[in-house]
């Protein structure tokens, strides 16, 4: 690609939902056309804020979204910002903003690879505007972000790459389960009489998708006492550039859990050295359902965990109890880590959120054909979401799907009755989403029939495909 690096940036918009509506307030280059501006402005609050969400609260703290909105219109992807401006002369006492940077859509691996920097430059900016109401003062903040992302794209060595390239590491020690928990999540159970110890690394390719923005590559670190020292003394090579760490203990191994604490502390330490801080799924695996209910099995993994939190301090940790004998604790663990990737989650979330309020939902799953739970909302206790509405996901869709095979049903949906009490229900509905084939659960009011989740999904199935084009 012949592109400068001065080109890189196509334009941003600083949009505002006031009397008129969603108004492109400030944007550059001044000559940008009317109907891109405001394209640009409509599709990226109207996206985001939903049904007047900043009404519920008192503050605007904490009403922020990032995301990665695709324009195809023309030809162009956007990083959004969405955020509040306090303004008690407005409906809801503040005014609906986005801050928006443009590139061309064949560089969207740009916004992937600097999203951490990025991020930092739009939060600052919305800070700032949200400190004033005074328009003219916003010209100063968009001007200085303009040059800041002038010099920070002068700087790139390389910003035009063709993929975003992701890094997972699986790590434990020996025997902990890791290359089992890969297998049990794609359901290969044959295999995993057949796995060997894993000797140094083995990496493999993933796909949520079939047509994805990005290249996973998995890193199994072997275990073994020499595999474990050889990726701590050459951490640059294992543990640099790692956008995501699944770390596996054996719960069952009790005389070496202080072992695989100690490693994982030495992991940690590593990456700090190496100024990286990805998100940490910890899976105590092998918590294997005859056992789960052991007073002292629970007892070792509360004061594991305290010790595991305990040396990870500025790191984001989320801990899950595993087994093969449980595909629905696999991939729920796999499918939170694989969610921290994408810069969309929150955008996902409150698409959720919205329809939920619509339909009288109390909770909600999105999921993809391989049972991959990308998204999910929920304002039920955790007990019940936990035990009774999640569990049921990936057996709703072994259900759905074996019905349809044997054509046994008519409709693209199950209702199932008296699982909860006696207000509620459980819908499990096939949708498509563009291209996509994919899955909702809904934990819904009995009064909310199906016919009122029809008129609500084709806005939502079109928001979804927004965000499912720059979903990784």
């Amino acid at each position: 690609m012949t592109e400068n690096k001065k080109d890189l940036i196509k334009s941003i918009v600083l949009s505002i939902f006031d009397e008129e509506g969603p108004t492109p307030l400030i944007y550059w280059p001044s000559d940008i056309d009317e109907a891109s501006r405001h394209l640009i402005a409509m599709k990226t609050i109207s996206l985001l804020m939903g049904d007047a969400i900043y009404q519920d609260g008192e503050t605007i703290d904490g009403i922020n979204y990032f995301g990665i909105l695709p324009f195809p219109d023309i030809g162009l992807n956007g990083l959004t910002y969405f955020f509040l401006i306090s303004d008690e002369n407005s409906r809801g006492q503040a005014k609906a903003a986005t801050i928006t940077i443009l590139i061309d859509e064949r560089n969207n691996s740009f916004f992937y690879s600097n999203m951490k920097y990025l991020r930092i430059l739009l939060d600052k900016t919305a800070s700032n505007v949200q400190s004033t109401l005074e328009y003219e003062k916003y010209f100063k903040f968009m001007e200085d972000l303009r040059e800041e992302l002038n010099q920070f794209t002068s700087e790139l060595k390389d910003p035009f790459f063709s993929n975003r390239k992701l890094k997972i590491i699986m790590a434990g020690l020996d025997k902990a389960g890791k290359s089992s928990f890969l297998k049990g999540v794609k359901k290969k159970y044959s295999e995993i009489i057949k796995i060997l110890p894993t000797k140094g690394v083995e990496r493999s390719d993933e796909r949520i998708f079939e047509e994805q923005n990005s290249q996973i590559s998995i890193w199994d670190l072997g275990g073994q006492k020499q595999y474990r020292e050889k990726y701590l003394t050459n951490s640059k090579i294992y543990l640099y550039n790692v956008d995501l760490i699944f770390y596996v203990i054996d719960i069952q191994d009790t005389k070496r859990i202080e072992v695989s604490i100690q490693l994982f502390k030495d992991i940690i330490n590593s990456l700090r050295q190496l100024d990286e801080f990805p998100p940490v799924v910890i899976c105590f695996n092998k918590y294997d359902p005859d056992i789960k209910d052991s007073k002292q099995l629970n007892t070792i993994i509360k004061e594991a965990t305290y010790n595991i939190k305990k040396q990870s301090e500025n790191f984001f940790i989320k801990v899950f109890n595993t087994s093969i004998f449980d595909h629905y604790s696999l991939i729920t663990a796999y499918s939170f880590g694989l969610s921290q990737l994408s810069p969309n989650r929150e955008l996902f979330e409150n698409q959720l959120k919205n329809l939920a309020s619509k339909i009288n939902a109390r909770a909600i799953l999105l999921i993809n054909d391989n049972g991959i739970i990308l998204s999910s909302f929920s304002n039920i206790s955790e007990k019940v979401s936990d035990k009774v509405f999640e569990i049921s996901a990936p057996h709703f869709q072994t259900l759905y799907k074996t019905f349809k095979e044997f054509k046994l049903l008519k409709q693209d949906f199950i209702i199932s009755t008296g699982m909860t009490d006696d207000s509620h229900n459980i819908v499990f509905k096939k949708i498509h989403v563009g291209k996509y084939n994919l899955y909702l659960l809904l934990f819904i009011e009995k009064d909310s029939g199906i016919e009122r989740i029809e008129t609500f999904l084709p806005d939502f199935s079109s928001n979804l495909i927004e965000l499912m084009n720059t979903y990784l």
